[in-house]
């Protein structure tokens, strides 16, 4: 596949989690670099911006991009010749998916250790962070019972849950509104997302009244993201954290909504685990970018 096909698969993907197309972000970028030989230097920083923002308005939500970006447009800032700044480019997308996957990896393992006394856990949507968390539990020889929303629109609770009967836990793939019910019934609830900031996170919609019906029966709720998810200044107020609004008949249903951190337990990153208190991110812990 070309980098023009996997920019349109990019574009109509609905159902990958943020972490799976930011590395498949980062690939087209670095296929793309790798097709822009003998150009010169202000038509390949011009066709560069354009690709970005396919790349950001594929998928407006989500934080990952924009952190592309940022490192694309570094990497092209001081270039004196297009070769230069193409090269530039390749190793900059190489570079993210390596850092990416640093702290996937280091996120996870934090995350898993919080499941460790747990029987029952319960999720939302498809996170790629949080598959890769329940399997570092199996590898540990740690099963559990899984309950997995079916996560309207779009029902990547049923990939989820595929997933994690593979893995050798056990899933329970419910009605999103039976999934509420049941947080009672789970030790804690992990959800990842697809973008936080200094007041909350946004996660697919239907994770606001999971974290609300947690904190009713004093559940633990766990987000479990990376640093890369922060969703940066330069992009203004994220889209979900505006007021909320019934879509018109016949209108498109939001799939991401807001959640704040006072209906959260904690944010877990890459460098551990960042506890809320009276509402907010504790200050001495609060995230920092990260290498």
């Amino acid at each position: 596949m070309d980098w023009q096909e996997a920019l349109s698969a990019y574009r109509e993907d609905r159902t990958s989690g943020a972490m799976a197309l930011a590395h498949r972000a980062a690939a087209i970028l670095e296929g793309w670099a790798q097709t822009q030989r003998g150009r010169t230097l202000d038509g390949l920083r011009s066709d560069l911006e354009g690709l970005l923002r396919a790349l950001r308005e594929a998928h407006p939500d989500m934080a990952p991009p924009l952190h592309l970006i940022e490192a694309a447009r570094g990497a092209v800032a001081h270039a004196m010749e297009a070769e230069a700044a193409r090269a530039a480019l390749i190793a900059a997308a190489r570079a993210f998916r390596n850092r990416l996957e640093r702290h996937e990896r280091a996120a996870a393992r934090h995350a898993a250790a919080l499941l460790r006394s747990a029987r029952t856990v319960l999720t939302h949507s498809r996170s790629g962070l949080v598959a890769r968390t329940l399997a570092i539990a199996a590898e540990e020889g740690h099963f559990l019972q899984v309950i997995c929303p079916i996560a309207e629109p779009g029902g990547e609770g049923r990939q989820m849950a595929e997933e994690v009967s593979a893995m050798g836990h056990v899933a329970l793939l419910l009605p999103d509104f039976v999934a509420a019910c049941a947080v009672q019934t789970a030790d804690l609830i992990v959800v990842g997302a697809d973008a936080w900031d200094e007041a909350g996170v946004v996660n697919k919609v239907g994770t606001l009244a999971l974290a609300i019906m947690a904190r009713a029966f004093q559940r633990p709720f766990f987000v479990v993201a990376i640093s890369e998810k922060r969703w940066p200044a330069w992009a203004g107020p994220h889209p979900a954290r505006r007021s909320p609004a019934l879509p018109p008949p016949g209108g498109a249903i939001p799939w991401f909504e807001f959640v704040p951190y006072a209906d959260l337990t904690g944010l877990i990153l890459e460098d551990g685990l960042h506890r809320v208190e009276a509402g907010s991110l504790k200050e001495d812990g609060a995230p920092k970018a990260s290498p």
